[in-house]
């Protein structure tokens, strides 16, 4: 199974139904999922051959998910579930709306106070980890 290819349509784990790609970045693919267990939208992130095969990486991936999964502020995703079936992968919960870094790039620009939110948000959840 290669995050590189589009695993729309895969079920992970008899539980996890990959529906769509939502994001792709340096780590992984990012897919929208219906979690079958729980009837619930989740987002899944499957790792790129390259880091499943790494085994440093791996190690770094499973002791991270464990401290992220017992994470719980208002302004860090939660970590649901994390395992393997054929590549790395973490179940996480799923945020509609898009990316700060999206509307930056369409041109939109936040007001003052608009900023002063998003950094107070993000200080927070830095904080709190």
């Amino acid at each position: 199974m290669a995050a590189g290819s589009d695993l729309a349509g895969r079920v992970l784990q008899g539980r996890y139904r990959l529906l769509s790609t939502i994001g792709v970045g340096a780590g992984g693919r990012v897919y929208a999922a219906d979690d079958t267990h729980l009837s619930r939208r989740v987002a899944v992130k499957v790792l790129h051959d390259a880091l499943a095969t790494d085994n440093g990486f791996l190690r770094r991936f499973r002791a991270e998910a464990q401290v992220a999964a017992s994470l719980n502020h208002p302004n860090i995703v939660t970590l649901h579930d994390w395992g393997e079936d054929g590549l790395p992968f973490m179940v996480l919960e799923l945020l509609s709306g898009g990316s700060l870094r999206s509307l930056l790039d369409s041109g939109v620009r936040l007001t003052p106070s608009q900023a002063a939110k998003v950094g107070n948000e993000a200080a927070a959840a830095l904080a709190y980890a």
